[in-house]
């Protein structure tokens, strides 16, 4: 004979309105996005530093680190353009609402009738 089930943990919000909004294909859009913020800069960055030849040790290696500097920049600014996009898309399902269907109209509704061009008094 088991007791009574343990009470459910109190939360601050309503059940789904943290994962209706943040369904699979948004996930996917996340993770690509997350991918070409993080890797497009550092590949690019990369492929500048060989580029780097000629001058004093010093200058290349400031070079380098300028370069290093930039690539971070960029991922950081991409990193903050997409949390803007993910705050924008759960303000666009918060302020949507839960899907309410309303009642369907009449069949004839349609068609327009010679009442239709009366004045109204």
């Amino acid at each position: 004979m088991s007791g009574p089930p343990p009470p459910k943990p109190p939360t601050l919000l309503p059940a789904g309105v943290l994962t209706n909004w943040f369904n699979h294909r948004l996930r996917w859009r996340l993770v690509w996005a997350l991918l070409a913020c993080v890797a497009l800069p550092t590949a690019f960055a990369e492929l500048a530093k060989s580029l780097v030849n000629g001058g004093s040790q010093g200058e290349v290696e400031r070079t380098r680190m300028l370069i290093d500097f930039i690539a971070t920049g960029a991922c950081l600014f991409g990193l903050s353009m997409v949390l803007t996009w993910l705050v924008g898309a759960w303000v666009v399902a918060v302020m949507k609402g839960p899907q309410h269907l309303g009642d369907a109209f009449p069949e004839a509704s349609h068609i327009p009738s010679a009442a239709d061009d009366e004045p109204i008094h």
